[in-house]
């Protein structure tokens, strides 16, 4: 099997994961309205599904299966400025 991912246009982090690429029917139109237009990112073989990070192989694959397509949304990732500015703040605090 190979898995087609495609990246949201309207929402960052947010990810595709099609059992058969370019097969947009089996989404429900609510969905593909919040998604926005698919861009294609990239296509797996099924050996490679285990290095798709903060994902399971088992869970994508139970969800290919059952579904034909799974919706992904990446965890946000720290925000490196705020760290920073409370960092500062907790210093200027101890000074």
């Amino acid at each position: 099997m190979i898995c087609a991912v495609y990246r949201s246009t309207k929402r960052p982090n947010t990810y595709l994961f099609l059992a058969k690429k370019d097969d947009f029917s089996v989404i429900p139109n609510e969905l593909l309205k919040i998604f926005g237009r698919p861009q294609l990112v990239m296509l797996l073989p099924e050996n490679k599904l285990d290095k798709v990070p903060y994902v399971s192989k088992e869970k994508l694959l139970q969800e290919l299966s059952n579904n034909s397509y799974w919706l992904y949304i990446k965890p946000e990732d720290e925000n490196l400025l705020k760290q920073h500015h409370e960092y500062l703040s907790r210093r200027s605090m101890h000074e």
